[in-house]
């Protein structure tokens, strides 16, 4: 399938690599053992002339980079300037729908496969958040939405103005699971999940929930060594440094934070 939209080229680039592997005499079930878990990051992005440029990373499959590529489950429908567009046929260079009433710019999309089975860093298996119909009042949302893992929803809570002191904030949708109205799901086969930058942090309107778009906070700078900064940087040819991500729209919330109250 040809992603070439009118006015803009397309060309592909392909990284290949991995951290380096321990090898020696040791027994294969040790070697594995031993081998760095990695994932195969697939990214789109506009670079400085407004082309849409495609690249593949093998990268550490750490948290902290995976949260970058999965908020959106394969088939959410989001809103866009255009009509609904599925989140897979979303391109860099549309233009979406957001809770502020503005529009927004897809500066940069990232997707990967969740594989059941497959291991973790944390040992636990990936899981999916189905939320029902009028799970955060009429047609929100309207039908059965599937999330990815890191998915946090703009929340207009009472809660949230209590602990914020703020209008509103980003709350892990997974924070919110009850077994009832947002249920967490381990896929039964493989399932593509992305994520998207925009050209400023935002929450899009996706399957009728305020869904955030990508940004990596403002802890990143500090909870990534240098090396593994560089290598998080890679998976963003769009942007120079962690600073360009630019502020965040709304404050997030964790767990933590909806327990205390």
């Amino acid at each position: 399938m040809s992603y070439t939209r009118p006015g803009a080229a397309r060309s592909t680039r392909m990284f290949e690599g991995s951290p380096a592997r321990p090898v020696g005499l040791q027994a294969p079930e040790l070697r594995r053992r031993q081998l760095p878990l990695t994932r195969r990051y697939e990214i789109s992005y506009l670079d400085d002339l407004g082309e849409i440029q495609d690249t593949t990373r093998i990268a550490p499959a750490l948290p902290v980079f995976e949260e970058a590529f999965s908020a959106f489950a394969h088939g959410v429908i989001l809103n866009t300037a255009s009509g609904p567009v599925a989140i897979e046929d979303i391109l860099p260079g549309d233009t979406l729908m957001c809770a502020s009433g503005r529009l927004a710019t897809v500066r940069w999309k990232g997707a990967i496969t969740l594989v059941p089975g497959a291991p973790t860093i944390t040992g636990e298996p990936e899981k999916l958040c189905r939320v029902t119909p009028d799970a955060f009042g009429l047609s929100r949302p309207s039908r059965d939405v599937v999330l990815g893992p890191s998915a946090r929803r703009l929340d207009r809570d009472a809660t949230v103005r209590a602990v914020t002191g703020t209008e509103a904030a980003m709350v892990p949708l997974s924070a919110q699971a009850d077994g009832v109205s947002v249920i967490q799901v381990t896929p039964a086969t493989p399932v593509r999940v992305y994520h998207l930058v925009t050209d400023r942090h935002e929450a899009v309107v996706a399957g009728g929930l305020e869904i955030e778009t990508y940004h990596p906070g403002p802890d990143a700078a500090y909870s990534l060594s240098s090396e593994m900064r560089e290598l998080f940087l890679q998976l963003f040819p769009h942007v120079n440094a962690l600073g360009d991500f630019g502020r965040l729209l709304w404050p997030r919330l964790t767990s933590d934070d909806l327990l205390a109250v």
